[in-house]
């Protein structure tokens, strides 16, 4: 696990030292960089030490020298690769996966990707061709931010380090802004720069010295889901198990300190028995919980950790902690994400470094394997024009939100309120913030009102063999996990110098997940496959617990620890002095918050892009 970086106009590696120098949390253990003097090329790394931890100093070469590469991240099957390698007549200095790109490289060029498994970003250069490759594993765990002008190409593991390596000051892009404010993250593979992209998951980028250029393609993207499955649930469910036990043991390969960090949901207690059972001596495992809220996880958790006879660690994150903390916490993002988990998730980052430096964890097991509730309410909604007319469902929408009281009388509303399938889906993912943008939006930001909100991919929804289960799993899978759930992952434990892991996206387990139908996962509450396996693997832990997945109290926080930022932010904030967002529509939200309605799916995204905007203003056009 590790922060790169690389340039194709290095100079004297003044530029490479600086976006190392930024990246010091993604690696502390040791840093390198590489120049081809000739060539102008330069490659930059920091190291934080897992496999091989004396011998796996990065930028790495051939034997050589013709071919260097840094790698981000853990390819999981590197011992395979070089059993192959070396049959091959390959010479192996290190046991580094580092080691084995450069080596499938001089045998297979760019075609190397398909023979890793695992979390990876990494950089290829080849002298003799004069290319430089970079790739990103499929589902995007490991970041890749980069930006070409003027004939050079600069890249790195973060935006902050990339805009700081650059020398010079770049504009923000307004249509980030809205995208974040609507969804809470930044779907697509842009930025809130203008100029700078991020590589696409599961896509190869070339830049040719000759023509000074790039091109970029994909190599792997998730399968759509079929229709139908023949195979029998109980053959299904035993392939799960097998395939994703297979899984968490490839992810518990570590030469330091691994744990497992335990909600005590379906998914994180499925990966912790599995490792408990492939770990000799007892697991350990983390959890956060909170001194107001009803969203504290600390009990189930605890049960679960005594099933498994795991060492179980709870950190209490107090209302002292989360004034002095959180601000920080969302300065060092690079880039603003509304998920309010990810507060949770540094924190336990944290708590857990000091004990051990792997952690493993159920991240991608909603996506693959239909654990959202939505995905069921989507389907539903598409049921209503079969039987009820749309003007006649609209009246009855408003009788029953009137008349019937309940945890699903929202939505209910919403499956017979008329909408399209997209508008349905904006709508359940932005909540209220849709409703707020035309009075909330500065000048900056008006000149998007006119646009409808809808997410990159959504317009072939309409493909996925008529479910709109599948087409709306597929589209997270395509934005959500990597734009949000695996950037907070990420961001979260490399704050703390933390590697994470998530063996719910082994390519394999998720071929095989996208091969049965999307009205399967869905049944019985959702996650069938993975409900049935946990009453296998530990039936005493099976449970129909509603999904909280390290949620925070941020309506009491907001008042509470957090309401100095949050009316900082609106006494001098730049997202007001800077005309993105209207103070006084914000002040009438943040005095309804205060006086008790909770405002706080409006409020959290401002305090997170507001904090975040301050912290980056020196290295952007105002």
């Amino acid at each position: 696990m590790c922060g790169i970086c690389g340039t194709t106009s290095a100079g004297d590696g003044t530029a490479l030292r600086t976006m190392n120098a930024a990246m010091l949390h993604r690696g502390p253990d040791d840093e390198g960089i590489y120049v081809d003097r000739g060539d102008g090329v330069g490659l930059g790394a920091r190291r934080l030490s897992i496999i091989d931890v004396e011998g796996g100093h990065q930028p790495l070469a051939n034997e050589d020298g013709t071919v260097w590469a840094v790698l981000n991240g853990e390819i999981y099957n590197h011992p395979s690769l070089q059993e192959h390698l070396l049959e091959r007549g390959h010479r192996l200095a290190s046991r580094t996966d580092t080691e084995v790109l450069v080596h499938l490289y001089e045998d297979h060029g760019s075609e190397l990707v398909h023979a890793l498994e695992g979390m990876f970003a990494f950089a290829v250069w080849d002298s003799r061709r004069r290319l430089l490759l970079l790739g990103r594993d499929r589902f995007g765990e490991k970041p890749l931010f980069y930006t070409e002008c003027g004939g050079e190409l600069t890249f790195a593991s973060e935006l902050k380090p990339l805009l700081q390596g650059l020398g010079y000051s770049r504009e923000l892009d307004p249509a980030a802004f809205d995208a974040y404010f609507v969804f809470g993250y930044l779907p697509g593979n842009g930025s809130f720069v203008r100029g700078v992209d991020q590589l696409e998951p599961g896509s190869l980028l070339v830049w040719d010295l000759a023509r000074r250029a790039s091109t970029t393609h994909r190599y792997w993207s998730p399968p759509r889901m079929p229709a139908t499955q023949p195979t029998p649930l109980f053959e299904l469910v035993d392939e799960t198990h097998e395939l994703l036990e297979a899984s968490v043991r490839s992810r518990l390969i570590s030469d330091v300190p691994l744990g497992v960090f335990l909600s005590g949901g379906v998914d994180s207690t499925l990966v912790a028995a599995l490792a408990a059972a492939n770990t000799s001596g007892p697991l350990q495992t983390f959890t956060v919980g909170y001194e107001v809220g009803a969203v504290d996880e600390r009990e189930a958790a605890r049960r679960s950790a005594a099933l498994i006879g795991a060492e179980h660690h709870e950190l209490v994150l107090g209302e002292t902690d989360v004034a002095e903390r959180v601000p920080g916490f969302i300065r060092a993002l690079g880039q603003p994400l509304a998920d309010e988990a990810f507060v949770a998730l540094r924190a336990l980052a944290e708590f857990a470094r000091a004990q051990v430096t792997v952690a493993v964890g159920g991240e991608g097991a909603d996506e693959l394997f239909g654990g959202y509730p939505r995905y069921r309410w989507m389907a539903r909604a598409e049921h209503v024009p079969a039987w009820l007319p749309r003007a006649s469902a609209a009246r009855a929408a408003g009788l029953i939100e009137r008349m019937v009281g309940g945890a699903h009388t929202g939505r209910v509303k919403d499956v017979l309120t008329p909408r399209t399938p997209v508008q349905r889906h904006v709508h359940w993912v932005a909540g209220p913030r849709v409703d707020v943008r035309a009075e909330l939006y500065g000048p900056r930001l008006r000149g998007y009102l006119a646009v409808e909100p809808a997410p990159p991919g959504f317009e072939g929804l309409a493909s996925s063999n008529g479910s709109v289960e599948a087409a709306f799993m597929h589209l997270d899978q395509m934005q959500w996990l990597p734009g949000d759930v695996l950037l907070k992952a990420d961001r979260a434990t490399m704050q703390a110098s933390l590697e994470f892991r998530t063996p719910f996206l082994d390519r394999e387990l998720a071929e095989f997940a996208t091969s049965v139908p999307a009205s399967l996962h869905v049944r019985e509450g959702g996650k069938l496959l993975l409900r049935r396996v946990l009453q296998k693997v530990l039936p005493e832990a099976s449970h129909g617990r509603r999904k909280v997945a390290f949620r925070i109290p941020s309506d009491q926080w907001l008042r509470g620890p957090l309401r100095q930022e949050l009316l900082a932010q609106l006494d001098s904030g730049s997202l007001y002095a800077d005309g993105w967002l209207e103070r006084r529509a914000a002040a009438k939200l943040v005095s309804e918050h205060l006086a008790g309605r909770d405002r706080s799916a409006i409020l959290w995204p401002l305090v997170v892009l507001g904090v975040w905007l301050d912290g980056i203003r020196e290295l952007v056009q105002a």
